[in-house]
């Protein structure tokens, strides 16, 4: 599906609305809640921005074809705990990755934050690391603010 602004760019407007099928017409009353209290998740932007990247075509696929999430956050049992960990999964890797080399960088990294998350202890040591080789890392406090850092980092133009 392809949402054209003028002169061929995105147009986020147009990615709204692409994003609403014709079945979903309305919200729960829990989905209101969520929205009218400003309480969205990590989890919940994190989620919405996987939604819209699914929409948008990117070298003959989707964005989300080039786009992964690292599962570390939530809670697990101190087993399941234990084995990631053996497993090499690593406290502070940022949400989401695009592994996409955008010279001068290797790959795009996004940590989703709500407006008052703060970064953990684990992150403000690890970020400055990816950074230093090469990695450009975004701390993005809304999913729009997600899309615009992955198509400005890709180079698509907004229109």
């Amino acid at each position: 599906m392809a949402i054209r602004g003028g002169r061929g760019g995105w147009t986020l407007d147009g990615i709204e609305k692409a994003k609403k099928s014709p079945k979903s017409t309305s919200m729960t009353t829990a989905q209101f809640k969520k929205v009218e209290s400003g309480k969205v998740s990590e989890s919940d932007l994190q989620k919405s921005f996987i939604e819209t990247i699914e929409l948008i075509p990117y070298k003959g696929r989707t964005l989300r074809d080039f786009v992964y999430a690292v599962p570390n956050g939530g809670f697990r049992t101190k087993r399941t705990a234990s084995n990631l960990k053996k497993e090499g999964v690593k406290a502070g890797v940022p949400d989401l990755h695009c592994f996409v080399a955008v010279p001068p960088w290797h790959s795009l990294y996004i940590e989703m934050k709500t407006e008052k998350g703060d970064l953990t202890d684990s992150q403000r040591h690890l970020i400055p690391i990816l950074r230093a080789e090469g990695h450009k890392v975004v701390i993005c406090r809304s999913d729009q603010h997600a899309l615009s850092e992955l198509l400005k980092y890709l180079g698509i133009q907004v229109a």
